[in-house]
């Protein structure tokens, strides 16, 4: 790891936790007078401009030599519109996909009846919801993610330009489709589920310890996945390094025999005179 890449990993640390307290805070501003709407509608747009800033840097910065992070930041905040206009689509997708989750029930009554009245045969609507709820989440957590990101990552470092078809070359593999699923589900459902697990302890000081350990514990996760989540949606494969003054190795007998070959070839079946040497 790089000295660049450590401060990339200490800056989501950091601008994560201060990204996530406006978030909360911006939860709680009224909306009661034009002035607080403004302030509120403000606020937002600072919020997802600063994370959408954050996550494009580290989009950048794994896509090139990743030596020095200066020059993605810039990159990053000079495509900052163009990314800017990519959250807001999916921002508009994601909320569809939320009323049709509380939408699905009517369909869900309506296709079991249906079913049960050509077959004859009782078919619940949970059912058919559950149907339902498992279609949404793939679509969810794998389908939007895993077609989004790589568009990012080109944004990211594109600008407009990155609005292309070659965007989508990282979304034909399947192990990148196995990637993202895998580190939203370590970085955001894992976090969740150890917040919200509360073990039993007797005392108030050891309950606030554990909420606190395992507060920060899914604050790593979440931090890391989505540093990782940057560096597979780059599409740049991970270069190992060679170990410090290790030369390359010298071409063997095998990688010289057809040129000395040649050169012997042609000097045995010439002699001075032209006649041929027995």
């Amino acid at each position: 790891m790089t000295r660049a890449t450590r401060i990339l990993w200490l800056m989501h640390f950091v601008g994560n936790a201060l990204l996530l307290w406006l978030a909360y805070y911006w939860l709680g501003v009224g909306e009661s007078t034009i002035g607080r709407l403004v302030w509120s509608a403000v606020l937002a747009v600072v919020v997802l401009g600063a994370a959408l800033w954050l996550h494009g840097s580290g989009l950048v910065f794994f896509r090139s030599d990743r030596i020095a992070l200066s020059p993605a930041l810039r990159t990053a905040l000079r495509n900052l519109l163009p990314l800017f206009v990519l959250a807001i689509v999916a921002l508009f997708v994601y909320g569809l996909l939320s009323w049709w989750r509380d939408y699905s029930t009517q369909p869900a009554f309506k296709i079991a009846s249906y079913l049960t009245l050509k077959s004859r045969k009782p078919v619940k609507p949970a059912t058919i919801q559950s149907i339902f709820n498992a279609i949404l989440w793939l679509v969810r957590w794998a389908v939007i993610p895993v077609l989004l990101l790589p568009l990012a990552a080109n944004v990211a470092n594109k600008g407009w330009r990155g609005y292309g078809s070659e965007a989508w070359r990282l979304s034909r593999r399947w192990l990148y489709w196995i990637q993202v699923v895998t580190l939203l589900v370590a970085g955001i459902w894992l976090p969740l589920k150890l917040i919200n697990w509360v073990p039993h302890f007797d005392s108030f000081s050891m309950q606030m310890a554990s909420f606190l350990f395992r507060l920060l514990i899914a604050y790593l996760l979440f931090v890391t996945a989505c540093l990782l989540l940057e560096l597979v949606s780059s599409g740049v494969p991970v270069v190992v390094p060679s170990a410090p003054g290790r030369t390359p190795a010298p071409p063997g007998p095998r990688d010289s025999q057809p040129v000395h070959a040649a050169v012997h070839d042609e000097v045995s079946t010439q002699t001075p005179h032209g006649s041929v040497k027995p």
